[in-house]
């Protein structure tokens, strides 16, 4: 009944568009749309990417999705100008479909490691061979699955080697060129697609619905904190900010935005895995609002616990699978972090600021909270104060039925002076 339903609405193509580095965020946000798209039957799943390159560990999972896909995969280097570089190599020869626009280019996939240059001796030499050849094998199982040109696929990663779209397709290193998706959708129109294991479909694109595949909020954070410059930067505030606070004890605030900087950092440059990083600024940001109340930082405090809050919940559940209790959709974004991180920060000010005030208030507990009372002298130099019946001590005579004031409290007897001479002391 579904499927004729899904035939009886036509065919229903989606699209996703990837621009900068392959990263954790980009890497998450293709991953996602290729499982949604094999979830929801679409017909096939049309990418666009113009990348400088990325990390390689994001790369292969991103092309083991793509070699295990179920759904045809399509991947188009576009607009004219654009480029698939380092990392863009490996995910267009991975589709079922490698397509470019014209004026694009293709290659210069050569890893490059952290240690420095090629013509360095010894140990640091020998890792990047190894790493060199482990790339290069990649791309040639990739070409090998695809039946897209080997030898090119080698030398893009051996030599850097970076061709034109026209090149690229006579060297078979890609299936066509289109100018739009339009256009593309309307060559690939009848392709006989072979999805692995004797499973192939037919793709039916020319009058296909197209609907864009929108991106998480978790994974545009993660692609925007993966930027190496913003990245940078924010290590830089970081340091900044602790050596502020070495420099200067007790001033807090370096200290507290130099520390939410660098966990945010260490989450940018891949040192802590997402999810710890993102529990930890969620921890953190509790933290500060305790700090708050019992430190008092005039809402600084506050503020910055509402930063790492709202970062870490954003950064803490994206896209899930269908093992999880939750449908495949679930996650966070800003219509429920906003408000919740809005209505933490609300509470956590107004417990310190009514913890403040009440600590500014005069001791109402104890012994110590009649200082100052006037009460009843009785028989046996005693004194009915507050309801409570009080040995008393007095450096003037107590008359029984007078009034006395309280001066101080020693253990269980009381300190006073007749009221009279009370208020005159305090006159002159």
């Amino acid at each position: 009944m579904i499927l004729a339903l899904l035939l009886a609405a036509g065919p229903v193509v989606h699209y996703a568009e990837v621009t900068g580095s392959i990263d954790p965020g980009s890497g998450g946000f293709l991953i996602s749309a290729i499982r949604d798209a094999q979830e929801k039957g679409a017909e096939a799943l049309v990418v666009r990417i113009d990348t400088p390159g990325g990390l390689l560990s994001t790369t292969r999972d991103i092309v083991q999705a793509e070699l295990n896909a179920k759904v045809p995969i399509v991947i188009w280097v576009g607009p004219p100008g654009a480029r698939a570089g380092s990392a863009g190599v490996f995910i267009t020869m991975a589709a079922h479909v490698a397509a470019m626009a014209p004026s694009t280019n293709i290659g210069a996939a050569h890893p490059v490691g952290l240690g420095g240059s090629d013509d360095k001796k010894g140990e640091q030499t020998t890792m990047l061979q190894k790493l060199e050849n482990d790339t290069a094998a990649f791309v040639k199982g990739i070409a090998e699955r695809r039946s897209r040109n080997v030898e090119w696929a080698e030398k893009a990663v051996r030599q850097s080697e970076s061709v034109t779209a026209s090149k690229a397709l006579e060297l078979h290193a890609i299936d066509l060129i289109a100018e739009d998706v339009p256009e593309l959708l309307r060559k690939i129109d009848g392709r006989k697609i072979d999805l692995g294991g004797g499973a192939t479909h037919r793709l039916r694109t020319a009058s296909a619905e197209i609907r864009d595949v929108p991106w998480a909020v978790k994974e545009q954070v993660l692609h925007l904190l993966a930027n190496p410059e913003i990245a940078y930067l924010i290590f830089t505030i970081g340091m900044i900010g602790v050596m502020l606070e070495l420099f200067h004890p007790g001033t807090i605030v370096p200290g507290v935005v130099g520390g939410i900087c660098l966990l945010v950092a260490a989450i940018a440059f891949q040192m802590l895995p997402v999810n710890i990083g993102a529990l930890l600024l969620v921890a953190l940001g509790i933290g500060l609002f305790i700090a708050e109340m019992y430190v008092g930082g005039h809402g600084g405090f506050v503020a910055a616990g509402l930063v790492c809050v709202v970062i870490g919940s954003l950064l803490l559940i994206g896209h899930v699978d269908k093992s999880f209790y939750a449908d495949a959709d679930f996650g966070l974004g800003w219509r429920i972090v906003a408000p919740v991180g809005a209505a933490m920060a609300v509470i956590a000010g107004t417990l310190a600021w009514k913890l403040s005030a009440s600590a500014r208030q005069p001791l109402r507990a104890g012994g110590y909270s009649l200082i100052g009372e006037v009460g009843e002298v009785r028989e046996d130099n005693t004194v009915l104060v507050a309801g409570e019946l009080w040995k008393a001590a007095s450096t003037e005579p107590l008359l029984p039925g007078s009034r006395a004031r309280v001066l101080a409290v020693h253990g269980l007897t009381l300190e006073v002076v007749p009221e009279g001479a009370a208020l005159t002391k305090a006159t002159s």
